[in-house]
């Protein structure tokens, strides 16, 4: 198995939009313009990211986090032009594993046992020793209210603050796409008993993500770890909505569970899943 075609996933999603997915469920996109184009997340940094994206596109590529979790990161330093919301650098500066919660010091690792356990392949040219995400030293640093040019169409910067400080949106209005990261986490379910966790931010985020849903202004949610979010599944929003301020105001039950981050609080609404600290 090669490093790019054959390790990663590639999807045409719509017109000048990719779908990338590494692993299980890793997800990354590429919006490609007629001038510039950007990759949105890093994935895990087994493959060779960059490779892949340069035989997709011919425009220069700048990469745009959505935050600095370990597997939206992972080769964000084979990129020259990285940006990431301000609240996701860490003390130093960098985009980077060290130097902040030791929460995803082990993902890496962690992510290799596994998948080498259910007996999956890796690029034939990976070295499991010398797997580590290297930091990237001086991302440009966002505030949630940029836009970005590709040519034919804008991209917008959104803070959308709840998984963790800087979480960022990006938002294509002439496609009526929204690119939301972890906004909604894998299984259609949110993770807030990481560091940053936010439950107030997070409703925040979702009562202005529903108005922007029912201002037309996007029809499709692209987040990292779920299938696309079209239409009617978006009332996924109102369902989410609803189970953050219940649990705000101490409604619903729980159960206490051992995740991989340790103890959390664990809900569940309509099949979404919502963890917060214990």
């Amino acid at each position: 198995m090669n490093s790019i075609d054959e390790w990663y996933d590639v999807e045409a999603v719509s017109d000048g939009t990719y779908r990338i997915l590494e692993g299980p469920y890793y997800g990354m996109y590429l919006a490609a313009g007629t001038e510039r184009s950007y990759l949105i997340d890093a994935g895990i940094g087994v493959g060779d990211l960059r490779a892949l994206v340069e035989g997709l596109v011919d425009t220069p590529v700048t990469l745009l986090l959505t935050h600095w979790h370990w597997d939206h990161i992972g080769n964000a330093a084979q990129f020259d032009d990285v940006r990431i919301h301000e609240r996701e650098r860490s003390p130093a500066g960098r985009v980077a594993l060290d130097g902040r919660s030791e929460e995803f010091l082990g993902r890496p690792a962690n992510f290799l046992e596994r998948w080498q356990a259910a007996g999956e392949a890796l690029p034939d040219d990976f070295d499991a020793d010398d797997y580590a995400i290297e930091p990237v030293e001086n991302p440009t640093p966002l505030s949630g209210d940029e836009t970005f040019d590709l040519g034919d169409r804008t991209l917008e910067s959104l803070h959308l603050p709840g998984h963790s400080q800087g979480q960022l949106g990006f938002l294509d209005r002439q496609s009526g796409v929204l690119y939301g990261g972890d906004v909604i986490h894998v299984d259609e379910g949110l993770y807030v008993h990481l560091e940053g966790g936010d439950l107030r931010a997070y409703l925040e985020t979702f009562e202005r993500l529903r108005e922007l849903r029912d201002a037309g202004v996007f029809e499709t949610l692209l987040t990292s770890h779920n299938p696309p979010f079209v239409g009617e599944e978006l009332a996924i929003l109102d369902r989410l909505e609803d189970g953050l301020r219940r649990i705000i105001d101490g409604d619903p039950d729980y159960e206490v569970v051992e995740t991989d981050w340790g103890d959390a609080r664990r809900y569940e609404f309509g099949g979404s899943v919502v963890f917060t600290e214990p």
